[in-house]
């Protein structure tokens, strides 16, 4: 369950991991983040959602440690990774490097989930692998969702989710 990457997709994650990431589309995300992200539950705009969800990504593992990991959280992994994988706009390479972040992401929360669940402090075998605490995965996914905001700059309606609590 916790390595279920094969050896090529694990030395392209290691290889992101190392990247010092600078967003490009970093203007575009402040657009999305003030215009179509309200200050509490889901957003109108899909844009806004898309963005909401990975901020909360970033939040749970850096200031969590990923220890509130639910199945809300799972759904935005494969929600993201799912809606900017049908766009048009994203090579086939960037549409496999959006789906192994976002596959990385969650397998880090289910085995922070399992961690909590059945092992004792002294049994935790990855401590690298209960949450990605760094920033430039996340900025890479960010930037996907700029660019997805730059090249249809028209808010495209996002009917809430009422199975999402967060």
């Amino acid at each position: 369950m916790f390595n279920d990457f094969d050896e090529n997709e694990n030395i392209i994650l290691k290889q992101l991991m190392k990247e010092n990431y600078t967003q490009k589309y970093f203007d575009e995300c402040n657009y999305i983040w003030k215009n179509y992200v309200p200050e509490i539950g889901q957003a109108n705009v899909l844009q806004g959602e898309l963005l909401r969800e990975l901020e909360k990504l970033r939040y749970e593992a850096q200031n969590n440690g990923n220890m509130n990991w639910d199945k809300d959280f799972e759904y935005f992994c494969d929600f993201i990774s799912e809606t900017l994988c049908k766009q048009d706009i994203y090579s086939d390479d960037e549409k496999r490097k959006i789906t192994l972040i976002l596959k990385h992401f969650k397998r880090c929360g289910q085995y922070a989930t399992y961690v909590l669940d059945e092992m004792n402090d002294d049994e935790i075998v990855n401590l690298d692998l209960l949450a990605y605490c760094e920033d430039n995965l996340y900025d890479i996914i960010a930037d996907d969702i700029g660019f997805f905001q730059m090249k249809s700059s028209e808010p495209i309606p996002f009917v809430k989710n009422d199975n999402i609590m967060r």
